[in-house]
Protein backbone atom coordinates (compact mmCIF):
# COMPACT_ATOMS: atom_id res chain seq x y z
CA UNK A 1 0.00 0.00 0.00
CA UNK A 2 1.15 3.89 0.12
CA UNK A 3 3.65 4.89 2.45
CA UNK A 4 1.93 7.44 4.26
CA UNK A 5 3.59 10.90 5.28
CA UNK A 6 4.90 9.53 9.04
CA UNK A 7 6.25 6.31 7.61
CA UNK A 8 8.69 8.34 5.02
CA UNK A 9 12.20 8.09 6.71
CA UNK A 10 14.20 10.22 4.46
CA UNK A 11 14.52 13.98 4.39
CA UNK A 12 16.71 16.28 2.20
CA UNK A 13 19.87 15.16 3.76
CA UNK A 14 19.16 11.52 4.00
CA UNK A 15 18.45 10.93 0.65
CA UNK A 16 20.85 12.76 -0.68
CA UNK A 17 23.46 10.16 1.38
CA UNK A 18 21.33 8.03 -0.57
CA UNK A 19 21.94 9.21 -3.96
CA UNK A 20 25.44 9.90 -3.39
CA UNK A 21 26.07 6.61 -1.98
CA UNK A 22 24.74 5.54 -5.34
CA UNK A 23 26.69 7.66 -7.82
CA UNK A 24 29.80 7.14 -6.44
CA UNK A 25 29.92 3.05 -5.80
CA UNK A 26 32.49 1.35 -8.04
CA UNK A 27 29.92 1.11 -11.31
CA UNK A 28 30.74 5.41 -11.85
CA UNK A 29 34.38 5.04 -11.74
CA UNK A 30 33.95 2.36 -14.10
CA UNK A 31 31.51 4.22 -16.57
CA UNK A 32 34.38 6.95 -16.24
CA UNK A 33 36.94 4.51 -16.86
CA UNK A 34 35.34 3.00 -19.94
CA UNK A 35 35.30 6.44 -21.55
CA UNK A 36 38.77 6.86 -22.42
CA UNK A 37 38.37 4.42 -25.43
CA UNK A 38 36.53 6.96 -27.27
CA UNK A 39 37.32 10.54 -25.99
CA UNK A 40 40.05 11.99 -24.37
CA UNK A 41 39.56 14.51 -21.31
CA UNK A 42 37.83 17.69 -22.28
CA UNK A 43 35.09 15.69 -25.09
CA UNK A 44 34.81 13.36 -22.23
CA UNK A 45 33.88 15.28 -19.81
CA UNK A 46 31.44 17.24 -22.28
CA UNK A 47 29.54 13.67 -23.29
CA UNK A 48 29.36 12.86 -20.12
CA UNK A 49 27.43 15.82 -18.83
CA UNK A 50 25.27 15.95 -21.75
CA UNK A 51 24.52 12.26 -21.40
CA UNK A 52 23.91 12.06 -17.66
CA UNK A 53 21.82 15.35 -17.76
CA UNK A 54 19.42 14.01 -20.20
CA UNK A 55 18.92 10.80 -18.50
CA UNK A 56 18.79 11.63 -14.82
CA UNK A 57 17.08 14.21 -15.73
CA UNK A 58 14.38 12.31 -17.14
CA UNK A 59 14.19 9.88 -14.88
CA UNK A 60 13.68 12.05 -11.97
CA UNK A 61 11.28 13.66 -13.11
CA UNK A 62 9.33 10.51 -14.21
CA UNK A 63 9.15 9.28 -10.54
CA UNK A 64 7.99 12.44 -8.67
CA UNK A 65 4.42 10.59 -8.89
CA UNK A 66 5.83 7.82 -6.52
CA UNK A 67 7.14 10.80 -3.82
CA UNK A 68 3.92 12.57 -4.27
CA UNK A 69 1.76 9.40 -3.46
CA UNK A 70 3.98 7.10 -1.67
CA UNK A 71 3.89 4.66 -4.38
CA UNK A 72 5.84 1.52 -5.01
CA UNK A 73 6.81 2.26 -8.36
CA UNK A 74 5.38 -0.08 -10.41
CA UNK A 75 2.18 0.31 -8.54
CA UNK A 76 2.63 3.50 -9.96
CA UNK A 77 3.06 2.45 -13.79
CA UNK A 78 -0.33 0.31 -13.31
CA UNK A 79 -2.05 3.45 -14.68
CA UNK A 80 0.04 3.26 -17.95
CA UNK A 81 0.37 -0.55 -18.73
CA UNK A 82 -2.28 -1.98 -16.85
CA UNK A 83 -1.98 -4.76 -14.09
CA UNK A 84 -1.25 -7.33 -15.79
CA UNK A 85 0.45 -5.18 -18.66
CA UNK A 86 2.97 -3.97 -16.07
CA UNK A 87 4.10 -7.45 -14.88
CA UNK A 88 6.38 -8.07 -17.61
CA UNK A 89 8.32 -5.07 -16.79
CA UNK A 90 9.05 -6.33 -13.39
CA UNK A 91 9.34 -9.37 -14.56
CA UNK A 92 11.64 -9.67 -17.09
CA UNK A 93 13.45 -5.62 -18.14
CA UNK A 94 13.43 -4.66 -14.62
CA UNK A 95 14.60 -7.90 -13.10
CA UNK A 96 17.36 -8.68 -15.97
CA UNK A 97 18.88 -5.52 -15.24
CA UNK A 98 19.40 -5.48 -12.06
CA UNK A 99 20.49 -9.06 -11.88
CA UNK A 100 23.02 -7.40 -14.21
CA UNK A 101 24.00 -4.42 -12.37
CA UNK A 102 24.26 -6.36 -9.26
CA UNK A 103 26.89 -8.82 -10.61
CA UNK A 104 28.89 -6.27 -12.07
CA UNK A 105 29.19 -4.50 -8.31
CA UNK A 106 29.74 -8.48 -6.87
CA UNK A 107 32.81 -8.91 -9.85
CA UNK A 108 33.96 -5.17 -8.68
CA UNK A 109 34.02 -6.09 -5.29
CA UNK A 110 35.87 -9.48 -5.91
CA UNK A 111 38.37 -7.92 -8.13
CA UNK A 112 38.77 -4.94 -5.55
CA UNK A 113 39.24 -7.59 -2.66
CA UNK A 114 41.98 -9.85 -4.85
CA UNK A 115 44.03 -6.50 -5.61
CA UNK A 116 44.54 -6.28 -1.83
CA UNK A 117 45.52 -9.75 -1.22
CA UNK A 118 47.68 -9.42 -4.37
CA UNK A 119 49.26 -6.05 -2.84
CA UNK A 120 49.61 -7.71 0.70
CA UNK A 121 51.05 -10.95 -0.02
CA UNK A 122 52.83 -10.51 -2.30
CA UNK A 123 50.63 -12.61 -5.28
CA UNK A 124 49.33 -11.98 -8.61
CA UNK A 125 46.00 -13.86 -9.16
CA UNK A 126 44.05 -12.30 -12.16
CA UNK A 127 40.56 -11.13 -12.66
CA UNK A 128 39.03 -14.44 -13.11
CA UNK A 129 40.63 -15.97 -10.80
CA UNK A 130 38.04 -18.44 -8.20
CA UNK A 131 38.92 -15.67 -5.03
CA UNK A 132 37.32 -12.72 -7.23
CA UNK A 133 34.15 -15.18 -7.26
CA UNK A 134 34.22 -15.92 -3.44
CA UNK A 135 34.86 -12.46 -2.37
CA UNK A 136 32.25 -11.17 -4.77
CA UNK A 137 29.59 -13.72 -3.22
CA UNK A 138 30.99 -12.36 0.31
CA UNK A 139 29.08 -9.16 -1.04
CA UNK A 140 26.62 -10.46 -1.93
CA UNK A 141 25.40 -12.63 1.13
CA UNK A 142 26.45 -9.12 2.97
CA UNK A 143 23.69 -7.58 0.90
CA UNK A 144 21.36 -10.18 1.70
CA UNK A 145 22.11 -9.02 5.38
CA UNK A 146 21.46 -5.76 5.03
CA UNK A 147 17.67 -6.25 2.52
CA UNK A 148 16.21 -8.62 4.79
CA UNK A 149 17.18 -6.02 7.57
CA UNK A 150 14.95 -3.45 5.51
CA UNK A 151 15.44 0.52 4.42
CA UNK A 152 16.55 1.46 7.84
CA UNK A 153 19.23 -0.14 7.66
CA UNK A 154 19.56 1.27 4.17
CA UNK A 155 19.50 4.80 5.53
CA UNK A 156 22.04 3.59 8.39
CA UNK A 157 25.10 2.30 6.37
CA UNK A 158 24.15 5.45 3.60
CA UNK A 159 24.94 7.95 5.90
CA UNK A 160 28.57 6.53 6.38
CA UNK A 161 28.99 5.05 3.09
CA UNK A 162 28.53 8.40 1.30
CA UNK A 163 30.73 11.13 3.23
CA UNK A 164 33.49 8.37 2.70
CA UNK A 165 33.32 8.31 -0.92
CA UNK A 166 32.94 11.83 -0.77
CA UNK A 167 36.45 11.88 0.67
CA UNK A 168 37.72 8.95 -1.63
CA UNK A 169 37.43 11.46 -4.64
CA UNK A 170 39.10 14.48 -3.20
CA UNK A 171 41.89 11.90 -2.77
CA UNK A 172 42.31 10.74 -5.40
CA UNK A 173 42.18 13.74 -7.21
CA UNK A 174 44.73 15.19 -5.40
CA UNK A 175 47.08 12.03 -6.63
CA UNK A 176 46.18 12.76 -9.85
CA UNK A 177 47.00 16.05 -9.92
CA UNK A 178 50.69 15.34 -8.05
CA UNK A 179 52.00 13.67 -10.41
CA UNK A 180 49.82 15.32 -13.53
CA UNK A 181 49.30 18.57 -14.81
CA UNK A 182 45.82 19.33 -16.69
CA UNK A 183 47.74 20.04 -20.14
CA UNK A 184 49.15 16.73 -19.60
CA UNK A 185 45.44 14.52 -18.91
CA UNK A 186 44.17 16.84 -21.68
CA UNK A 187 46.88 15.66 -23.72
CA UNK A 188 46.55 11.99 -23.65
CA UNK A 189 44.88 10.45 -26.48
CA UNK A 190 41.89 7.88 -26.73
CA UNK A 191 42.70 4.46 -26.65
CA UNK A 192 40.68 3.43 -29.78
CA UNK A 193 38.16 6.00 -30.82
CA UNK A 194 35.97 5.54 -34.22
CA UNK A 195 37.04 6.96 -37.24
CA UNK A 196 34.37 10.17 -37.02
CA UNK A 197 35.06 11.92 -33.55
CA UNK A 198 31.26 13.08 -33.78
CA UNK A 199 30.33 9.60 -33.47
CA UNK A 200 32.64 8.68 -30.75
CA UNK A 201 31.30 11.52 -28.88
CA UNK A 202 28.06 10.49 -29.37
CA UNK A 203 28.21 7.15 -28.26
CA UNK A 204 29.92 8.11 -25.20
CA UNK A 205 26.30 10.34 -24.89
CA UNK A 206 24.45 7.70 -25.64
CA UNK A 207 26.18 5.65 -22.95
CA UNK A 208 25.70 8.03 -20.26
CA UNK A 209 22.55 8.56 -21.25
CA UNK A 210 21.63 4.66 -20.81
CA UNK A 211 23.83 5.41 -17.14
CA UNK A 212 21.08 7.81 -16.05
CA UNK A 213 18.00 5.82 -17.46
CA UNK A 214 19.34 2.53 -15.36
CA UNK A 215 18.40 4.27 -12.53
CA UNK A 216 14.92 4.03 -13.33
CA UNK A 217 13.13 1.62 -11.38
CA UNK A 218 15.45 1.91 -8.18
CA UNK A 219 14.86 5.75 -8.07
CA UNK A 220 11.06 5.11 -8.25
CA UNK A 221 10.74 2.78 -5.06
CA UNK A 222 13.67 4.88 -3.00
CA UNK A 223 11.90 8.32 -3.84
CA UNK A 224 8.43 6.96 -2.54
CA UNK A 225 10.39 7.31 0.89
CA UNK A 226 11.24 10.76 0.93
CA UNK A 227 9.79 13.18 2.98
CA UNK A 228 8.51 15.35 0.01
CA UNK A 229 8.86 16.04 -3.95
CA UNK A 230 11.46 18.83 -3.83
CA UNK A 231 13.67 16.92 -1.16
CA UNK A 232 13.42 13.84 -3.59
CA UNK A 233 14.00 16.10 -6.77
CA UNK A 234 16.92 18.27 -5.60
CA UNK A 235 18.69 15.46 -3.16
CA UNK A 236 18.58 13.20 -6.21
CA UNK A 237 20.05 15.96 -8.59
CA UNK A 238 22.93 16.41 -5.98
CA UNK A 239 23.70 12.66 -6.12
CA UNK A 240 22.99 11.20 -9.19
CA UNK A 241 24.29 14.08 -11.68
CA UNK A 242 26.82 16.39 -10.14
CA UNK A 243 28.62 13.29 -7.79
CA UNK A 244 27.87 11.00 -10.56
CA UNK A 245 29.46 13.22 -12.97
CA UNK A 246 32.59 14.18 -10.42
CA UNK A 247 33.46 10.53 -9.89
CA UNK A 248 33.22 9.38 -13.58
CA UNK A 249 35.66 12.19 -14.70
CA UNK A 250 37.75 11.18 -11.58
CA UNK A 251 37.49 7.54 -13.48
CA UNK A 252 38.40 8.79 -17.14
CA UNK A 253 41.36 10.82 -15.61
CA UNK A 254 43.15 7.62 -13.90
CA UNK A 255 42.32 5.52 -16.70
CA UNK A 256 44.11 7.75 -19.38
CA UNK A 257 46.68 7.95 -16.98
CA UNK A 258 46.83 4.06 -16.72
CA UNK A 259 45.81 3.04 -19.66
CA UNK A 260 42.86 0.64 -18.17
CA UNK A 261 39.24 0.99 -17.49
CA UNK A 262 38.86 -1.40 -14.52
CA UNK A 263 38.89 0.93 -11.68
CA UNK A 264 40.16 -2.23 -9.23
CA UNK A 265 43.59 -1.86 -11.24
CA UNK A 266 44.42 1.78 -10.79
CA UNK A 267 43.01 2.64 -6.88
CA UNK A 268 46.72 1.26 -5.28
CA UNK A 269 49.21 2.33 -8.19
CA UNK A 270 47.70 6.03 -7.94
CA UNK A 271 47.63 6.71 -4.27
CA UNK A 272 50.06 4.18 -3.09
CA UNK A 273 49.80 0.53 -0.92
CA UNK A 274 48.01 2.01 2.56
CA UNK A 275 46.02 4.70 1.19
CA UNK A 276 44.83 2.49 -2.14
CA UNK A 277 43.92 -0.58 0.17
CA UNK A 278 41.80 2.28 2.13
CA UNK A 279 40.17 3.02 -0.60
CA UNK A 280 39.58 -0.26 -1.95
CA UNK A 281 37.81 -1.22 1.13
CA UNK A 282 35.61 1.80 1.58
CA UNK A 283 34.71 1.22 -2.24
CA UNK A 284 33.62 -2.24 -1.65
CA UNK A 285 32.17 -1.21 1.56
CA UNK A 286 30.18 1.00 -1.17
CA UNK A 287 29.68 -1.69 -3.20
CA UNK A 288 27.83 -3.41 -0.63
CA UNK A 289 25.35 -0.85 0.19
CA UNK A 290 24.43 -0.33 -3.44
CA UNK A 291 24.02 -3.89 -4.43
CA UNK A 292 21.67 -3.87 -1.65
CA UNK A 293 19.75 -1.15 -3.04
CA UNK A 294 19.32 -2.97 -6.53
CA UNK A 295 17.67 -6.16 -4.27
CA UNK A 296 16.08 -3.79 -2.41
CA UNK A 297 13.57 -2.48 -5.16
CA UNK A 298 13.50 -5.15 -7.72
CA UNK A 299 12.61 -7.92 -4.37
CA UNK A 300 9.71 -4.97 -3.33
CA UNK A 301 8.39 -4.75 -7.00
CA UNK A 302 7.83 -8.27 -7.17
CA UNK A 303 6.37 -9.04 -4.13
CA UNK A 304 4.07 -6.26 -5.16
CA UNK A 305 2.83 -7.40 -8.36
CA UNK A 306 3.94 -11.24 -8.09
CA UNK A 307 1.71 -14.20 -8.32
CA UNK A 308 0.90 -16.11 -5.51
CA UNK A 309 3.69 -18.13 -4.81
CA UNK A 310 6.34 -15.23 -4.80
CA UNK A 311 3.74 -12.91 -3.16
CA UNK A 312 3.54 -15.46 -0.26
CA UNK A 313 7.41 -16.47 -0.31
CA UNK A 314 9.79 -15.40 3.05
CA UNK A 315 11.25 -12.10 2.07
CA UNK A 316 14.92 -13.56 3.40
CA UNK A 317 14.11 -16.63 0.45
CA UNK A 318 12.92 -13.83 -2.24
CA UNK A 319 16.23 -11.57 -1.88
CA UNK A 320 18.52 -14.57 -2.03
CA UNK A 321 16.95 -15.86 -4.90
CA UNK A 322 17.82 -12.63 -6.34
CA UNK A 323 20.91 -12.34 -5.35
CA UNK A 324 21.97 -15.81 -6.04
CA UNK A 325 21.02 -14.94 -9.50
CA UNK A 326 23.74 -12.15 -9.56
CA UNK A 327 26.05 -14.88 -8.49
CA UNK A 328 26.10 -16.32 -11.76
CA UNK A 329 28.08 -13.35 -13.26
CA UNK A 330 31.01 -14.61 -11.18
CA UNK A 331 31.73 -18.01 -12.87
CA UNK A 332 33.05 -15.35 -15.74
CA UNK A 333 33.93 -11.98 -13.83
CA UNK A 334 35.87 -11.24 -17.31
CA UNK A 335 33.01 -11.08 -19.57
CA UNK A 336 31.37 -8.09 -17.42
CA UNK A 337 33.74 -5.65 -18.61
CA UNK A 338 33.71 -7.26 -21.94
CA UNK A 339 30.45 -6.92 -22.48
CA UNK A 340 29.79 -3.27 -20.28
CA UNK A 341 29.38 -0.95 -23.27
CA UNK A 342 26.62 -3.25 -24.48
CA UNK A 343 24.75 -4.15 -21.24
CA UNK A 344 23.87 -0.34 -20.95
CA UNK A 345 22.89 0.13 -24.36
CA UNK A 346 20.50 -2.77 -23.43
CA UNK A 347 19.15 -1.41 -20.87
CA UNK A 348 18.10 2.23 -22.86
CA UNK A 349 16.73 0.35 -24.91
CA UNK A 350 14.30 -1.25 -22.30
CA UNK A 351 13.87 1.84 -20.56
CA UNK A 352 13.74 4.79 -23.08
CA UNK A 353 10.24 4.35 -24.44
CA UNK A 354 8.77 3.02 -20.97
CA UNK A 355 10.44 6.48 -19.37
CA UNK A 356 8.63 8.65 -22.35
CA UNK A 357 5.39 6.70 -22.34
CA UNK A 358 5.44 7.35 -18.23
CA UNK A 359 6.24 11.02 -18.49
CA UNK A 360 3.42 11.71 -21.27
CA UNK A 361 0.51 9.80 -19.83
CA UNK A 362 1.33 11.64 -15.89
CA UNK A 363 1.85 15.22 -17.60
CA UNK A 364 0.09 15.33 -19.85
CA UNK A 365 -2.40 12.94 -20.15
CA UNK A 366 -3.29 12.40 -16.32
CA UNK A 367 -2.27 16.08 -14.90
CA UNK A 368 0.11 14.39 -12.32
CA UNK A 369 -3.57 13.32 -10.55
CA UNK A 370 -4.42 9.57 -9.78
CA UNK A 371 -6.74 7.21 -8.47
CA UNK A 372 -5.28 5.52 -5.88
CA UNK A 373 -8.30 3.16 -5.42
CA UNK A 374 -8.59 2.16 -9.39
CA UNK A 375 -4.64 1.59 -8.86
CA UNK A 376 -5.27 -1.36 -6.47
CA UNK A 377 -8.30 -2.61 -8.09
CA UNK A 378 -8.61 -5.92 -10.09
CA UNK A 379 -12.38 -5.92 -11.02
CA UNK A 380 -13.03 -5.81 -14.44
CA UNK A 381 -13.94 -2.61 -16.29
CA UNK A 382 -12.05 -0.65 -13.20
CA UNK A 383 -10.05 2.94 -14.66
CA UNK A 384 -6.97 1.22 -14.77
CA UNK A 385 -7.95 -2.19 -16.42
CA UNK A 386 -7.87 -1.90 -20.12
CA UNK A 387 -8.08 -4.94 -21.95
CA UNK A 388 -8.35 -7.49 -19.11
CA UNK A 389 -5.75 -5.70 -17.38
CA UNK A 390 -3.29 -4.69 -20.37
CA UNK A 391 -3.18 -1.47 -21.99
CA UNK A 392 -2.39 -2.25 -25.70
CA UNK A 393 -1.45 1.17 -26.90
CA UNK A 394 1.32 1.31 -24.30
CA UNK A 395 2.95 -1.63 -25.47
CA UNK A 396 2.64 -0.83 -29.14
CA UNK A 397 4.04 2.44 -28.50
CA UNK A 398 7.27 0.50 -26.77
CA UNK A 399 7.23 -1.55 -29.60
CA UNK A 400 7.83 1.56 -32.09
CA UNK A 401 10.56 3.13 -29.88
CA UNK A 402 12.21 -0.40 -29.38
CA UNK A 403 12.26 -0.10 -33.26
CA UNK A 404 13.33 3.31 -33.74
CA UNK A 405 16.13 2.35 -31.02
CA UNK A 406 17.70 -0.20 -32.72
CA UNK A 407 17.18 1.19 -36.38
CA UNK A 408 19.98 3.80 -35.17
CA UNK A 409 21.80 1.56 -32.66
CA UNK A 410 22.42 -2.04 -32.67
CA UNK A 411 23.64 -2.83 -29.10
CA UNK A 412 25.38 -6.29 -29.70
CA UNK A 413 27.38 -4.82 -32.41
CA UNK A 414 27.01 -1.46 -32.14
CA UNK A 415 26.17 -0.35 -35.60
CA UNK A 416 24.83 2.77 -36.24
CA UNK A 417 22.56 4.55 -38.67
CA UNK A 418 24.23 7.77 -40.43
CA UNK A 419 21.68 10.24 -38.26
CA UNK A 420 23.16 8.26 -34.88
CA UNK A 421 26.21 10.89 -34.13
CA UNK A 422 23.03 13.78 -34.97
CA UNK A 423 20.33 12.61 -32.57
CA UNK A 424 21.68 9.53 -30.46
CA UNK A 425 19.22 6.56 -30.03
CA UNK A 426 17.48 7.18 -26.55
CA UNK A 427 16.12 10.45 -27.32
CA UNK A 428 14.37 9.58 -30.93
CA UNK A 429 13.38 5.80 -29.03
CA UNK A 430 12.03 7.98 -25.91
CA UNK A 431 9.73 10.97 -28.21
CA UNK A 432 8.75 7.96 -30.70
CA UNK A 433 7.01 6.13 -27.99
CA UNK A 434 5.69 9.40 -25.83
CA UNK A 435 4.17 10.85 -29.45
CA UNK A 436 2.88 7.17 -30.39
CA UNK A 437 0.97 6.71 -27.03
CA UNK A 438 0.03 10.06 -27.29
CA UNK A 439 -1.62 9.82 -30.25
CA UNK A 440 -3.59 6.41 -29.74
CA UNK A 441 -4.25 7.51 -26.23
CA UNK A 442 -6.08 10.48 -27.69
CA UNK A 443 -7.76 8.66 -30.26
CA UNK A 444 -8.45 4.89 -29.13
CA UNK A 445 -7.88 4.59 -25.19
CA UNK A 446 -9.88 7.76 -24.34
CA UNK A 447 -12.59 7.01 -27.12
CA UNK A 448 -13.36 3.52 -25.92
CA UNK A 449 -13.86 4.53 -22.41
CA UNK A 450 -10.85 2.68 -20.50
CA UNK A 451 -7.73 4.27 -18.61
CA UNK A 452 -9.80 6.28 -16.82
CA UNK A 453 -8.57 9.79 -18.84
CA UNK A 454 -12.18 11.65 -17.84
CA UNK A 455 -12.24 14.02 -14.98
CA UNK A 456 -11.07 12.04 -11.63
CA UNK A 457 -14.21 10.24 -10.05
CA UNK A 458 -14.61 10.94 -6.19
CA UNK A 459 -12.04 8.99 -3.96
Amino acid sequence: MPVHRDERVWGFFDFSWVMIGLAIATWAFLVGGEVVDFLGLKAGIAAMVVGNAIGVGLVVASVLGDTKYGLEHFSLVRAVFGRHGVKPLIYLVNFLVCVGWSGILAVMFGRAAVNIVNELAGTAYGGDHLFVALFGLAALVAAWVVVVKGPVTLRRLNRIAAPGLTVVIVVMLVFLFQGNRWSDLVAIEPLAPPENPLLSFMLVVEFSIAGGLSWWPAQGNLSRLATTQRSALWASVAGLFVVTILAQTVGLMAALVYGTSDPTSWMIPLTGAGVGILILLWIGFANVTTLSVQAYQVCVAMRQESVRWISGMPWPLLVGLFLGLSALFLIRPSAVYDNFFQFLYWISLAYAPVVGIVLVDYFLLRRQTLNLRALFSERPGDPYDFWKGWNLAAWLAVGVGVGVYLWLLDPVSLRTAPAFPYMTASVPSLLAAALVYLLLTRTWVTRSGRGGYGPPPNR
